[in-house]
């Protein structure tokens, strides 16, 4: 038994993700950065363009003088070292053509180097701008979300007049998992509205080897095996629809501009809801010696419509809840029409 209550706060522990707030942001541009002026880079481009041009023009002409000093030279018209020396004068030649034809362009290093200065001074007060602008648009705004919801809980069923009921009745828990939707009313509000949808697991463990039953009468009831039992429970589900009002105490702040907000999501709050829902299965399961069911389909009077209230202490993500069923757990007066009290931690409600 005790496995499965430490395997249900574990995975509470283990999945507080469920409580995070599920943002799609359709708004979303990715930013590009511009860190050389246009005209800069047009002037250059150009300018490397027109110093390709000059080299690749004497290039071609050089090595036409160089093949015919090569020719020369296979005809034994000269010496290798005449024609080294002449592949030496070839190249200085060439190299000062193209320093004086570069030269001869006239590009202004100054005046480029103080349109860039003035780009990039520019650019920086357009940068701070969109910084700026971009933490306007960081600013808080009233909470409208859907989070996660995941919730685990101890069932008691008070006693009443069913002797049986209130003997064997062991320890029984719930789970809950589903959506929540969180609206605030305005930024500087400490009231939010909640609504959502959730499924709603209600498990039943019988002790000292007794299983619910359905007699040929019709008759709900535990009855007793003759054997040794390893496992009697009874597991619902139900679809839940919650409605309600959450209280933060958080104070109010205020941004840059001397705006008020109030976030809600941090500090303690309280919230009471309603909910309402119905049974969209159940489960009867025993295992022990020569016996094995999980019966799905029979009827044992589980109400096919549950509604209650609920209180719930907030703290961030992680809650504290009291849950009161107002209808019978079981119909039919089954079991003297008891109702569920149900008390546990919730993540995102």
């Amino acid at each position: 038994m005790k496995k499965y209550l430490v395997l249900g706060f574990l995975c509470l522990i283990s999945m507080p993700s469920l409580g995070q707030k599920i943002k799609i942001d359709f708004n979303y541009e990715k930013e590009t950065e511009e860190r050389v002026s246009p005209i800069v880079k047009e002037k250059v481009e150009q300018y490397a363009l027109e110093v390709r041009e000059i080299v690749i023009t004497e290039k071609l002409a050089m090595e036409a003088e160089v093949a015919k000093v090569n020719e020369d030279l296979n005809q034994e018209l000269i010496s290798e070292e005449e024609a080294n020396n002449l592949k030496a004068d070839i190249a200085l030649r060439f190299s000062e053509r193209i320093n004086s034809s570069i030269e001869n362009l006239k590009f202004n290093l100054d005046e480029i180097t103080k349109q860039q200065v003035q780009y990039s001074i520019m650019s920086t007060d357009l940068e701070q701008l969109k910084i700026e602008q971009k933490a306007k648009s960081k600013a808080y705004n009233p909470v409208n979300q859907v989070t996660g919801y995941l919730a685990f809980g101890m069932i008691s069923l008070p006693n009443d007049d069913n002797k049986k009921l209130n003997d064997h009745l062991g320890i029984s828990s719930g789970i809950d998992a589903g959506l929540i939707y969180n609206r605030q009313f305005s930024k500087t509000s400490p009231f939010t509205f909640k609504t959502g949808m959730y499924l709603s697991w209600r498990t039943l463990r019988f002790e000292d080897d007794y299983y619910l039953s359905r007699d040929s009468e019709g008759v709900v009831d535990l009855s007793l095996y003759d054997k040794n039992l390893s496992k009697s429970k009874l597991r619902s589900t139900y679809l839940m629809v919650p409605l309600g009002i959450g209280y933060n105490t958080s104070k109010l702040k205020y941004d840059e501009e001397g705006n008020a907000f109030r976030n809600v999501g941090k500090g303690f709050g309280l919230s009471a809801n309603v909910y309402g829902g119905f049974r969209i299965s159940n489960n009867n399961i025993v295992k022990g010696e020569n016996i094995n069911w999980r019966h799905r389909k029979s009827s044992l009077n589980l109400n096919d419509f549950a509604y209650g209230a609920q209180l719930t202490l907030e703290f961030k993500s992680l809650n504290f809840f009291v849950r009161q069923e107002l209808s019978p757990f079981f119909k039919d007066k089954t079991f003297d029409d008891r109702k569920m009290l149900q008390f546990g931690i919730s993540l995102g409600f």
